[in-house]
């Protein structure tokens, strides 16, 4: 009797060890590590909320995952950690292997954990400035395209950024987008699809399907913000696939729209963020011989940009295709203080990187980059076929050593203020308590407008999108000090004609102002 019993339950216990895995089992680890991305209007190429599409890809699940590719996730964390560390643990990434092994069977529909509901937009709160970026369209043919575009915010003062949200109306064709500014008229577009260079002197954050929004610390502990001065241009680097989910996007419409809160304009202890790149290497010895790994550095002291000792607050290292491994770190004698290690760079997936407390590195420190560069065939990011000998330079084809960082000037303290628990604690991130009320900039988004001639010699005419809705038209000029300057002008339909009338040369702002509110925006240059 007693070896019956035994057999039996060795029986069931094989049972239950050989028992196959289902999408039920594995939706949990699905929803946790992918579905920020991929879900409908995630701006993946299909989602992980329904069994049908995940068993259609799901080798190219397990494919990439083996490959550490998925979740995109660059920097060690065993190195330096940041906001928002997109990784999986092993436990999840096993689960889902061995689905896929196992023959990816559904299981029973009934028994599917219920998919999370996802907020159209992820910052909480009515925006004071909307703006609707000019309608591009996809030039991504053979290969994937890079865009810079360039628009007025219609600021008439300087103002502080709290957050901004990037919401693209097709997630699938912005693979991600920089997110910076200038002053006006500095910055132009570049619609060539070969924009490859970081534009605008004022970076404020990055985008890509599936990250946070770009939102800066608000609370007593501390307050940071990015100055937008008057006039100011944004400037959006847009990388568009040449494929989505739903074939070539070629073609294709690419619509963007910024949602800025602002901190008030008497807001007063507000520490500026400081953005700048001391990490370049431009030497003649740049070069990297066709089949061949080689690693260049860089290194100088902190002395050379400021007296002050800087708190780090992000970190945004640069190269191109072929680059393969990123380290940073600042030092004195044999003291390090560590900034960032990635092992596996990938271009397509550059971001810019928060640290979860500030760094704070003394003035009297140094900083140093090292990059490895990877120029053979058994490198996939390699844009040539066979390898070809790559040097310095702006192109993607081309090679970079470019790594910048965000910085305040440091206070007593700073590396003990949690960043992180900062931003999860934000009233614009949580949903507990939704806000609401009027923006007090914007309460619709700007229209698309533009001028020509551009420049401008004795007259010009201002064209915008008419909504044929009631209300009075105004125009609105200033200089590039914000100040107001009288202006003559008509109104005609769809259209302003402007009068030079007796303004000096150079680059001004306009606003067009209809029923009260601010209509469109943009810059305008006299010759």
């Amino acid at each position: 009797m007693k070896r019956i019993l035994t057999l039996v339950l060795i029986f069931i216990g094989i049972g239950v060890s050989n028992a196959q895995s289902t999408y039920n089992d594995i939706k949990s680890a699905l929803i946790e590590n992918c579905a920020a991305c991929h879900r409908e209007g995630g701006g993946a190429p299909f989602s992980v909320l329904n069994y049908a599409e995940t068993s259609t890809w799901k080798s190219a699940i397990k494919h990439e995952l083996q490959e550490g590719s998925m979740p995109p996730w660059a920097p060690d964390t065993n190195y330096m950690h940041f906001v928002g560390e997109r990784e999986i643990s092993e436990e999840d990434k096993n689960a889902i292997i061995t689905w896929v092994d196992e023959g990816g069977i559904q299981g029973d529909s009934s028994q599917e954990p219920v998919s999370p509901a996802y907020p159209s937009s992820l910052l909480n709160g009515i925006p004071d400035l909307v703006l609707d970026m000019p309608m591009i369209t996809s030039n991504a043919a053979s290969t994937d395209a890079y865009n810079t575009v360039v628009f007025s915010t219609g600021l008439n003062s300087p103002r502080k950024i709290r957050a901004i949200e990037v919401v693209p109306e097709n997630a699938e064709l912005t693979h991600h987008v920089l997110v910076n500014a200038d002053e006006a008229g500095v910055v132009q577009n570049d619609l060539t699809g070969y924009s490859f260079d970081v534009e605008g002197s004022i970076v404020i954050g990055t985008y890509a399907p599936g990250t946070n929004p770009i939102i800066f610390p608000n609370s007593d502990e501390i307050k940071l913000g990015v100055t937008l001065p008057a006039n100011a241009d944004m400037v959006l680097q847009i990388h568009t696939p040449n494929y989505t989910s739903t074939g070539a996007s070629l073609g294709e419409e690419i619509n963007i729209q910024l949602k800025i809160f602002f901190y008030d304009e008497g807001e007063t202890g507000i520490r500026e963020v400081y953005n700048f790149t001391p990490l370049q290497y431009w030497e003649n010895d740049f070069v990297i011989p066709a089949g061949e790994i080689r690693s260049f550095q860089t290194e100088i002291g902190l002395d050379q940009f400021t007296d002050y000792d800087l708190s780090f607050y992000s970190s945004f290292p640069h190269s191109h295709q072929i680059c393969s491994k990123i380290k940073n770190y600042a030092f004195k004698g044999t003291d390090t203080i560590p900034l960032i290690s990635i092992d596996n760079w990938d271009f397509e997936h550059q971001e810019v990187y928060y640290y979860k407390s500030l760094l704070r590195v003394p003035v009297d420190y140094a900083l140093k980059a090292w990059h490895e560069f990877d120029n053979t065939a058994d490198n996939h990011h390699n844009p040539f076929s066979p390898p070809q000998t790559i040097g310095a330079g702006f192109n993607s084809d081309d090679e970079m050593l470019f790594d910048g960082f965000q910085v305040v000037v440091a206070y007593p303290g700073d590396h003990l203020i949690n960043i992180d628990s900062i931003l999860l604690a934000d009233p614009l991130m949580n949903y507990d308590e939704v806000i609401t009320g009027i923006n007090t900039l914007a309460s619709k988004p700007l229209k698309n407008s533009f001028v020509s001639p551009n420049p401008i010699s004795d007259f010009a005419s201002i064209y915008f999108v008419n909504d044929n809705k009631e209300g009075t038209i105004d125009l609105r000029v200033y200089d590039m000090t914000g100040k107001q300057v009288e202006v003559d002008f008509e109104v005609n339909t769809g259209s302003l004609l402007f009068f030079r009338s007796g303004l000096s040369s150079g680059m001004y702002s306009y606003q067009i102002i209809k029923g009260g509110d601010l209509y469109t925006a943009g810059n305008l240059v006299v010759e």
